[in-house]
């Protein structure tokens, strides 16, 4: 979307992109910028698109006219609405009346009733990876029967809409939902359900406790170049290595450029962990090269995976045919 985007706009105005794959020093400045253009005391509003992910949901301000979005669990696309008129300023330019638009699935909830689950996983996209199958179709279900929503009373029915538990049901969704059942995400949901009484509009900052994202995930070190004794990071900061001594401008340089990757990018018994950095990252790691034309050197993909890193971009992930 962001290409097609940039291809449209043609610098006439401001347009952005944030998402969880770049560097968090990046990531930073990109908040920053766009903080100042859709924040709350904002002096630099004017007509710009930002295209993000899910990190949008929690824990950054932005104040939007109007949203359009995939598919996602209700209790994110509730979370999403917070982003919507988030502050008082008289007109918008979209009118009198909040709006936001999902984006509409090739296959109608008639046929993904009758779908078996594979398929259903398959007409899904790449949400049916982040969030549980089982959920995104409950999801539809409820948000295709409000066409209009009133915030907040109807929140907690839309949610428990979504997550009750009820007699008749498609098999093939039926089967979905034991497979999600069991998982760790579904038992936090649960546990969150039964203390909380679906309290979603919380301060962004505690975060939202219904994710139901299982994707394991490596964490890549982006570098320009490293030694034995040292690393030249993609912000362009160096820190030394080796040694028995735990530097903190190591650990702080080394988390500023990394970028979390789904695991299912790499044939897992080939990653290999960068030994310099193993007594600064205790998850799955590995270090990845960019080069100067943007790609990223990486051990342990598998055929047909390739990274690209870039400032505007951030890492992308392609794959060949």
């Amino acid at each position: 979307q962001y290409q097609q985007f940039t291809e449209l706009v043609q610098d006439d105005f401001p347009l952005g992109l944030l998402h969880s794959r770049f560097p968090f020093w990046r990531r930073a400045e990109i908040e920053s910028e766009w903080m100042d253009r859709f924040g709350k005391n904002s002096d630099k509003r004017c007509g710009s698109i930002l295209v993000s992910t899910q990190i949008v949901e929690q824990s950054v301000d932005l104040d939007a006219d109007l949203m359009i979005t995939e598919l996602a669990p209700t209790d994110m696309l509730l979370q999403r609405l917070g982003r919507l008129w988030r502050h008082e300023r008289g007109s918008r330019p979209v009118g009198d009346v909040t709006r936001l638009y999902i984006i509409e699935e090739e296959k109608s909830l008639d046929e993904l009733r009758s779908m078996e689950p594979k398929s259903i996983i398959r007409a899904l996209g790449g949400k049916g990876r982040v969030y549980a199958p089982f959920v995104l179709l409950r999801s539809l279900e409820v948000w295709k029967a409000h066409p209009q929503v009133a915030i907040p009373l109807q929140i907690r029915k839309m949610i428990e809409s979504t997550y009750e538990v009820r007699e008749s049901e498609p098999d093939s969704w039926l089967e979905l939902s034991n497979e999600w059942f069991g998982t760790d995400s579904a038992k936090a949901m649960l546990a969150h359900r039964n203390s909380n009484i679906w309290q979603i509009a919380e301060d962004d900052t505690k975060g939202n406790q219904t994710r139901s994202n299982e994707l394991e995930t490596v964490s890549l070190v982006l570098c320009l170049s490293i030694g034995k004794r040292e690393a030249l990071f993609v912000d362009n900061t160096s820190a030394m290595l080796g040694g028995e001594e735990f530097l903190l401008t190591t650990a702080q340089a080394i988390h500023r450029n990394l970028v979390k990757v789904p695991e299912y990018n790499f044939v897992k018994e080939f990653i290999e962990p960068c030994l310099a950095f193993a007594d600064y990252l205790f998850d799955r790691q590995c270090l990845g090269i960019v080069t100067d034309c943007g790609d990223v050197e990486v051990k342990g993909l598998k055929s047909g995976i390739r990274f690209i890193y870039s400032r505007e971009r951030g890492l992308v992930i392609e794959k060949s045919s």
